[in-house]
């Protein structure tokens, strides 16, 4: 309950406050679910955010585990649920107290400065990107042709200076939510991700790469299902069972934990669809001069994906991995070393597949020609004697 509490101690601080020019509350697009198309407008809480604060207040931690499912109803989680809380809480003293609403979507890392692609967590795609670069993630239950709505945290730090600038510079007191997204002028769908990462993995690898990138994207869960088992779970119990012998502690099995847990909440968003409206963000371009709209630079007019997204694993191995450049040259031979083996055992797997074919039609042919030869051979005494007593 930190986002909702939280906020209602900042709200009743703001409140206090006699020279006060803007309370600025930093939001989430995700935060009205059954909203397919998000307006640039306030929505009702799904709940009374004040009794909520209270019962968590008075009831104990397990108990209030215990009864957050019941409490979330249709939420997909507890993150998204408290920041539609938290929204209701500043909404509801909008008119006392100066403010404006900021509903970023899923934050990325820096697109163009301080330092481009730095971020100091694994959220979004980076996080993919990772897994699938180490070669522990090999399937994803996500449909190929849905988006996400990404924006790098240079945009959003670049659009909360400039609403704030609208403001309290401009007077403009009418547009109290911004929607900060990006899908109604990028839509890049998690194949185009994915298909950027795998041409990235030979010349940006990473350290110690377990297996080879590669893996899917299945659109059908029970596919997915199997194929975590056969290609997750099983390979993590072989390697960690390799690892204990050489004397170490298991980790694969741990880091596919933490993958699975990810995925659940992943998931969720990866396989429905939203739309936003970005009508006041999008306006704020119009009003700076042309210096400002260099500095603060709140468009993806030159962005480039690919180059983008190579800063972004660049610096996800420096900042994230804590994995030096000079380690580059030695993480490539390593890549290229998997990738033979990778080779090797796929050739192995089908020649096995072939060899259990042949293996078993080489076996049916043999029993099919020995019940063959039995039958012939004990229809023909039969026949051969009715013919001889005709004869006789």
């Amino acid at each position: 309950m930190l986002n909702t509490r939280g906020t209602k101690l900042v709200v009743d601080l703001a409140e206090e406050c006699k020279n006060l020019d803007l309370l600025v509350y930093v939001s989430t697009a995700y935060c009205h679910l059954k909203e397919a198309l998000l307006q640039e407008k306030i929505y009702d809480p799904p709940a009374d955010p004040h009794k909520i604060i209270k019962c968590c207040e008075y009831m104990e931690e397990k108990i209030v585990e215990q009864m957050t499912k019941r409490i979330l109803m249709d939420a997909p989680n507890t993150y998204a649920y408290t920041k539609a809380l938290a929204e209701g809480l500043v909404s509801e003293k909008m008119d006392k107290i100066p403010s404006i609403i900021l509903r970023p979507s899923v934050i990325i890392p820096i697109w163009k400065e301080p330092i481009a692609g730095w971020t100091d967590n694994i959220n979004g795609p980076t996080g993919i990107l990772i897994a699938a670069g180490k070669g522990v993630l090999r399937t994803m239950w996500c449909k190929s042709n849905t988006y996400a709505d990404f924006v790098p945290v240079d945009i959003v730090a670049n659009a909360i200076l400039l609403s704030t600038w609208n403001y309290v510079g401009r007077k403009d007191h009418e547009k109290r939510v911004y929607n900060l997204t990006s899908s109604a002028e990028f839509k890049v769908t998690w194949q185009e991700i994915i298909d950027i990462g795998t041409s990235l993995v030979e010349k940006v690898p990473l350290n110690g790469m377990v297996w080879y990138p590669g893996g899917s994207m299945k659109d059908s869960k029970m596919v997915h299902n199997i194929c975590v088992f056969l290609y997750h779970t099983i390979p993590a119990y072989f390697l960690d069972a390799i690892i204990v012998l050489a004397g170490h502690k298991p980790i694969l099995k741990r880091v596919q934990d933490r993958i699975s847990k990810g995925f659940e909440v992943f998931e969720y968003y990866a396989n429905n669809q939203w739309d936003f409206v970005s009508t006041n963000i999008l306006s704020l371009r119009h009003v700076v001069s042309e210096t400002e709209k260099d500095r603060f630079c709140i468009h993806g007019d030159d962005l480039d994906l690919h180059t983008y997204f190579e800063a972004c694993i660049r610096s996800a191995r420096i900042y994230v991995l804590k994995e030096m450049p000079d380690t580059l040259p030695g993480a490539i031979k390593h890549a290229r070393r998997m990738y033979w083996l990778d080779k090797f055992v796929q050739a192995l797997f089908w020649y096995f597949v072939m060899y259990m074919i042949y293996s078993y039609s080489t076996t049916v042919s043999s029993v099919v020609d020995s019940a063959w030869d039995s039958t012939k051979g004990f229809v023909t005494p039969s026949i051969m004697g009715s013919e001889q007593s005709t004869l006789n």
